[in-house]
């Protein structure tokens, strides 16, 4: 469920910040000639070689600025321009995707259409700009009709192409080939190419470049980037509930595989556990872990201490009697419940001589242990020997028997079985 929620939540995110990214974090720069940085000047063919005359209309206190333009004959190509020159520093466009213009244009025209405006961003770079003059500056344009468009009128600038006029004079190694305009350095209207001899008119209500604060191409990575981080932490989490769900399973499993080989009451194998750690023990050690003597140990009187002082009391006698072997008995060696009040121990490396000796020093310490009730317990003992793997469930049946030998012998005595 939580993910569910975490899922519904990243697709908002993503469309939100997708629609975000559209409309609320759009970027915009007025070119006017009268912000910080902005020179406003018009110029014309008169520094070409041509006679006609170019005339600043200053709106004034925020108007919109126009070029008036007497265009006269004598000249191959006249024309007027009205420029917006990057005076604080060239202009980085690649912030921008669109520039956005109102424009009004009349004037008469060789085709008897409407009135055709050139808009020029120029472009500088050290190889191609280095006299510094307007001339030499990459320029790209547009050629289009203001009265046959609806304002604004919103060019990509991806429309913009270098002015072939200017390539054929300037010819540039392939780097330098193609449109460039990380050093945007004049901004311009000019009259059309199909200007005629009279009186233009172009007026510039409002320009302005049109970007994003962080590029669509950017965001849309970095969107990519967040799924692709919540896909891998989703991962990562999913592995790490995995394996936490796995190690506790695996301890769940262990905890009751130990409960399922353990005697619960006095917390030593039982019967079941005896079999798994013999089964190790010749796994890891074989042949090396013989000859292997088996002692069985049995409480005297068992029945009497339960029938004459309850079975809490039996109880307790059995978990000391356990405590008290497993205490004096080596790490190596095995001790289980075999049943009942019944006990097993394994020995392994260990001669039936050598058992012998330990099973009479326990029989000893269980004479010295305080036990509840002041209750006096011994136990018999029986003592067998395997010399190799093959012997070591009849070593088992001997020492019970032999165990049995010494309750018919008196009790609290070691019996061996090959006595």
């Amino acid at each position: 469920m939580v993910l569910r929620w975490l899922l519904a939540l990243l697709v908002v995110a993503t469309l939100l910040g997708l629609y975000a990214n559209e409309h609320w974090m759009t970027r915009r720069m007025a070119l006017d000639g009268r912000g910080p940085g902005q020179r406003l000047q018009v110029v014309d063919d008169s520094g070409s070689g041509g006679t006609s005359h170019a005339e600043l209309v200053d709106g004034g206190s925020g108007g919109p600025v126009a070029l008036r333009c007497e265009i006269r004959p004598g000249f191959e190509w006249p024309f007027c321009e009205l420029q917006i020159e990057m005076a604080a520093g060239d202009l980085d466009l690649s912030a921008f995707n669109t520039i956005r213009l109102w424009l009004h244009a009349e004037g008469p025209t060789l085709d008897h259409g409407p009135a055709q405006v050139r808009v020029f961003l120029r472009n500088f770079h050290p190889a191609y700009s280095a006299k510094g003059g307007v001339i030499d500056l990459k320029p790209h344009e547009v050629v289009f009709a203001p009265a046959a468009q609806s304002m604004p009128v919103e060019l990509r600038l991806s429309q913009f192409m270098v002015s072939s006029w200017w390539a054929q004079s300037h010819p540039l190694p392939v780097p330098l080939m193609g449109p460039q305009l990380d050093r945007m350095r004049v901004f311009s209207v000019s009259t059309g190419g199909q200007a005629a001899p009279g009186m233009h008119l172009i007026r510039l209500d409002r320009a302005e470049l049109v970007g994003n604060w962080v590029a669509p191409e950017t965001f849309r990575l970095g969107l990519v980037g967040l799924w692709m981080f919540s896909l891998l932490g989703y991962l990562a989490w999913e592995s790490w509930t995995v394996h936490g769900r796995l190690r506790r399973s695996m301890k769940r499993s262990r905890a009751l595989e130990q409960m399922a080989l353990r005697d619960p009451l006095t917390r030593v194998a039982n019967r079941d556990g005896l079999h798994r750690a013999l089964d190790l023990l010749l796994q890891v050690q074989g042949e090396m872990g013989f000859p292997l003597s088996v002692v069985f140990v049995d409480v005297d009187h068992f029945k009497h201490i339960n029938d004459g002082h309850g079975h809490e009391v039996g109880d307790q006698v059995l978990v000391l009697l356990a405590r008290a072997l497993r205490a004096n008995l080596p790490r190596d060696d095995l001790l289980a419940r075999w049943g009942g009040e019944e006990f097993v121990i394994v020995m392994p490396q260990t001669p039936a001589e050598e058992a012998m000796a330990v099973a009479e020093r326990l029989r000893q310490v269980l004479a010295r242990t305080a036990w509840p009730c002041g209750l006096r317990v011994t136990a018999s003992w029986g003592v067998a020997q395997a010399a190799c793997p093959a012997d070591l469930d009849s070593a088992l049946r001997e020492a019970d028997q032999a165990m049995y030998r010494a309750k018919r012998d008196g009790r609290d005595r070691v019996i061996s079985a090959s006595a």
